[in-house]
């Protein structure tokens, strides 16, 4: 793992993106044609390889607290604001659609809780529980492979990334980020964001405001407001562009904000990880999971 730092509280809370874990699965299988199946011709691949990620995260950072945060379906308040938000996505393989609810009886297995609320993506659920949670007495610890949730790291969340291949990770924290990101303070994300924008949600961003532009402007002048407000100290044809995207920038800036505020009811003793070995490995039996049985002795 790199940029290992010790965390500050005994007491941990890993937060699991769950949806990017279960993608990240199928297609790190899918790539090479193993689409596992049942005998009975259930596709198990993704929920499979879901199982590793989290059980070998749980073993490498030893959480004293577990809960998967799940999007809950694709529409979003996000679409309210801007339609096109992730319009670019295409629908999900059909080998892929019956895993969604096979990976939550396999995370309930596990007796590891499971929030999401419509309208709102994982992202949100785990902004609101590491904001509710995370105190001198519990650090958070947020798992997933987006760095979006960079906006979401202060003095007690640090974010996971995982990298290129198995039990590969990099932990990002308020010590690295900048030297991470360039960026001054987490906060930064989100105006970074609504300068350059973000193909990969279809967030419009400033065109002609690529990523050295975005990050220079935001180490002079700090955030997009402040920005505006000190507009004729940018010269010639910079200006002009984000004067007229101004209403575009502020929108995408809404867009790349995670929600610390949604309406999702958790208790923290709910997330004690401890689990009933006989119930998990009754799941696995069933999806035919023989070679995870050491992972759980």
């Amino acid at each position: 793992m790199n940029n290992e730092r010790p965390l500050a509280s005994l007491n941990r809370l890993l937060i699991i993106d769950s949806m990017a874990l279960l993608f990240r699965g199928f297609y790190a299988t899918a790539v090479h044609g193993n689409l596992m199946q049942t005998r009975s011709g259930i596709y198990t691949n993704a929920v499979y390889q879901f199982t590793k990620y989290m059980l070998d995260a749980i073993r490498k950072f030893d959480p004293t607290y577990v809960a998967c945060a799940f999007d809950m379906g694709k529409y979003t308040f996000r679409n309210e604001i801007y339609p096109d938000y992730k319009a670019n996505r295409s629908d999900p393989p059909e080998e892929l659609v019956p895993q969604f609810d096979l990976v939550k009886e396999l995370v309930k297995s596990f007796d590891i809780p499971i929030f999401g609320v419509k309208g709102y993506e994982a992202d949100d659920i785990m902004g609101t529980l590491a904001s509710r949670f995370g105190s001198e007495d519990l650090d958070i610890l947020l798992l997933t492979g987006d760095r979006d949730t960079f906006q979401l790291i202060d003095a007690h969340t640090s974010v996971i990334m995982m990298k290129k291949g198995f039990s590969n990770y990099e932990l990002i924290h308020l010590d690295n980020f900048t030297d991470i990101t360039g960026l001054k303070h987490p906060s930064q994300i989100i105006d970074y964001k609504g300068l350059m924008g973000d193909p990969s949600d279809h967030i419009p961003g400033c065109p002609g405001v690529g990523p050295k532009t975005a990050l220079r402007l935001l180490n002079e002048f700090g955030n997009i407001d402040r920005l505006f407000e000190e507009i004729d100290r940018v010269k010639g044809n910079l200006k002009s562009k984000l004067l007229e995207n101004k209403d575009l920038i502020l929108t995408s800036r809404r867009l790349a904000e995670i929600r610390k505020d949604v309406d999702v009811a958790c208790d923290i003793d709910s997330c004690l990880f401890q689990f009933t070995h006989e119930r998990v490995l009754g799941k696995f039996e069933e999806l035919e999971f023989n070679s995870l049985r050491k992972w759980i002795s």
